[in-house]
């Protein structure tokens, strides 16, 4: 099990933190070692985003596995 640094963590106070949180409710595409999630970030933790797609799935992408993402406007 991989222990992920603080570097890839979305902690209060950090960049990360702030781009979230003004993004919350936006459409987000998320490019990963396992492949591109899109949806609406509707939560986010240290460790993790959840998305929901525009066919209502939940997914959890983990912090650490993220390569890329960009926000759009929300369908």
């Amino acid at each position: 099990m991989t222990t992920p640094s603080a570097s890839h963590l979305i902690t209060p106070g950090s960049t990360l933190f702030s781009l979230m949180t003004r993004h919350k409710g936006s459409l987000m595409t998320v490019s990963t070692t396992a492949g591109m999630e899109q949806g609406i970030l509707t939560a986010f933790d240290p460790s993790y985003l959840t998305l929901v797609t525009d066919t209502n799935q939940t997914r959890y992408v983990l912090v650490m596995n993220i390569a890329s993402f960009s926000f759009e406007p929300a369908y």
